[in-house]
């Protein structure tokens, strides 16, 4: 009978992984100017009415903290071994939060009477939003410019810029069968399938999350996905409208995300949108003597989490059992991550993440004993051959991220806290701000959402 296997065997493989594992220390250097964005994000499902639990309302809640370098150095400069609880106070204060409610299963209305089509027009309201616009630039604005990277922008028999719908592709409003290719003009963001209201596509039907809503029970899946896709949509809504405003606002910028730099599920090819935009702002920068955006991931849980803690003792120690000194770093190409952590795949063949990442993922080990995993975005344009070589090979070249790895290396090194295993201290403010408990929290939106909505029980 053949052994069942859980966790990749590494007992043999001890040589190979301390090999992996480079001394970067020459690398860390002081951040002395910029500004630091942390973004984070939150999902709650409330039950609308306690004796139908079918009825449901989605809460998203999106956090972002901005601290500036310099305000940091004072504070963590300090040769007083007590922080300064006004100066804590002003970080706080850095923060701030939007919230998104969205309707579930058994919300309707007079006007949209099917749940499915009012979520999907409170998605469009969301991209149209006055809370999420930058000057005069909607969140609809930067939709279309990643719509526009991705060559899905086409134009109608008048000459009209549009979104085009294909007769083949599975329509947004269920039961509607497509005879013929629909345009979707991109002014006023929408059209109206034989001038029927109740058959209107939208722009934003392009985010595809509605394809996992369900009518009946719980969409917990499509508020997670949604919120996936806003949070990421959002960075590039704020890198792109800050850059357009001032492009010294981005010569120094430095961006952490919660979690891995990827969008997964039906909205996942907005991410090669977003690596051309990144690129595009970097190179733009770069012309004016400044470095561009750094944008990284650090996740708390994961596969990655998990096999940094099975080799916590080769990340700390050396061959000859010293404990090692300085910060240290392990690239997961491919190879090492189908082989020694994600075992159950077989896909050696192919690009890891080639359908959802825009970073690659190293395992970094601090001065300080800390062990992050860390996405950092990948220096290209777009996922295709670099100098003659295969791109799955050219986003685990060390020389191609020249700078950025050091700039990485440093902000982790600087943000680092001893209050949590692997958080930076941004990243902890954004959760801080972005988190909803589902108790008591939980329950307090329940009763808040049955009162918005005139519900007496």
């Amino acid at each position: 009978m053949s052994t069942i296997k859980a966790v990749p065997d590494l007992s043999n493989r001890v040589s190979l992984i301390r090999k992996k594992i480079i001394d970067v220390s020459s690398r860390v250097s002081d951040i002395t100017e910029g500004i630091i964005l942390a973004s984070d994000a939150s999902p709650y499902e409330a039950i609308a009415k306690k004796d139908f639990p079918s009825i449901r309302v989605g809460l998203l809640k999106f956090s972002n903290v901005i601290i500036r370098v310099a305000d940091y150095r004072l504070l963590r400069d300090r040769n007083d071994i007590f922080v300064d609880p006004v100066e804590i106070a002003k970080l706080k204060r850095s923060a701030n939060s939007m919230n998104v409610a969205l309707p579930g299963a058994g919300i309707t209305s007079d006007e949209v009477p099917l749940s499915k089509n009012l979520f999907r027009r409170k998605v469009f309201d969301i991209f149209m939003a006055e809370q999420f616009k930058s000057g005069n630039e909607r969140l609809y604005d930067t939709l279309i410019d990643l719509l526009r990277r991705s060559n899905s922008i086409k134009s109608d028999s008048d000459g009209r810029e549009c979104v085009l719908l294909h007769k083949e592709k599975k329509p947004p409003i269920d039961g509607l069968k497509l005879t013929e290719h629909i345009y979707i003009p991109l002014d006023p963001g929408f059209v109206d399938i034989d001038g029927d209201v109740q058959k209107r596509v939208y722009v934003t039907d392009a985010i595809r999350v509605h394809e996992v809503f369900v009518n009946e029970g719980s969409n917990a899946e499509c508020f997670g996905r949604l919120m996936s896709a806003l949070e990421h949509i959002l960075l590039a809504h704020l890198i792109r409208c800050a850059h357009s405003v001032d492009p010294t606002s981005t010569g120094y910028l430095h961006v952490i995300v919660d979690g891995p730099l990827a969008i997964f599920g039906e909205a996942a090819r907005f991410h090669r949108s977003i690596m051309s935009l990144l690129h595009d702002v970097r190179m733009d920068c770069q012309r004016i003597g400044m470095p561009g955006p750094l944008v990284v991931g650090v996740s708390k849980t994961g596969k990655i989490v998990e096999h940094a803690r099975q080799i916590e003792r080769l990340l700390q120690f050396d061959e000859n059992d010293d404990a090692r000194n300085g910060t240290y770093l392990l690239t997961v190409d491919d190879k090492y991550r189908y082989e020694l952590i994600q075992a159950s795949e077989s896909n050696l063949a192919g690009n890891f993440g080639k359908d959802e990442y825009y970073g690659q993922t190293f395992i970094v080990r601090t001065s300080k004993g800390k062990i992050f995993d860390v996405t950092l975005a990948y220096p290209f344009e777009r996922k295709a051959d670099v100098d003659g070589e295969e791109f799955r090979d050219a986003k685990v070249n060390l020389r191609h991220y020249e700078g950025h790895l050091d700039r990485m290396l440093s902000l982790i090194e600087m943000m680092q806290t001893d209050l949590f295993q692997n958080a930076l201290i941004p990243v902890h403010l954004a959760h801080r701000y972005a988190s909803i408990a589902h108790s008591p929290a939980g329950r307090s939106l329940d009763a808040f959402v049955r009162e918005a909505l005139g519900i007496k029980k």
